[in-house]
């Protein structure tokens, strides 16, 4: 069954509400629609199990659930981890971590006021969003609106300077200076590399 050849407004309605619980559950694109067409298959396998007409989507829905479900006992066990951890930092990876910690609070103190007051309070000083609205009289939404501009402008920044490696969260993994850095000179506002 091709849930997306039929021309049944009520149906296409289920089609589409199966690939919005789908897509909200699995990232990858293409796995998503096999679980799509898993689930109708499914659907079509056991249209005798279901006992009342009336409750066809939530019927359909908990096959969705129990096919997400199966994709993710299907994939295979996280790797063991090596015998072998890699050794923790040595020194030159704190004082290149201590240098861009320099980097960050001097380059902060030279964005434009909006954007400097919210980060200095949220990234440098450890507020919440919430604490830095209420020490500057603003709304939530704005010192949210103007973290998001700053960091966007401050990673503008680092990128022009550094090759800089994060992880899936956004985090900071590894940077590699694209010339001699110092927390003084290192790619300063306005010039452009």
């Amino acid at each position: 069954m091709n849930p997306s050849a039929t021309h049944d407004p009520g149906l296409a309605h289920i089609v589409d509400d199966v690939r919005r619980f789908v897509r909200r559950r699995v990232d990858d694109p293409v796995a998503q629609e096999d679980l799509v067409q898993e689930v109708f298959l499914r659907v079509h396998d056991r249209r005798d199990q279901l006992r009342d007409d009336e409750r066809l989507a939530g019927w359909i829905r908990r096959i969705a659930a129990n096919v997400v479900t199966d994709h993710y006992r299907r994939r295979p066990p996280a790797e063991p981890l090596p015998e072998l951890l890699p050794a923790p930092p040595d020194e030159d990876d704190e004082s290149a971590r201590t240098l861009l910690a320099s980097w960050l609070a001097l380059t902060v103190s030279t964005l434009e006021e909006p954007y400097r007051d919210v980060l200095t309070l949220t990234e440098l000083q450890g507020l919440t969003q919430r604490e830095a609205a209420a020490r500057l009289g603003l709304s939530l939404p704005a010192v949210k609106s103007r973290v998001l501009r700053g960091r966007a402008e401050l990673r503008k920044r680092l990128e022009r300077c550094c090759h800089v490696e994060l992880d899936h969260r956004g985090a900071l993994v590894s940077y590699e200076p694209r010339s001699a850095c110092t927390p003084q000179r290192c790619c300063p506002p306005g010039e452009d590399a």
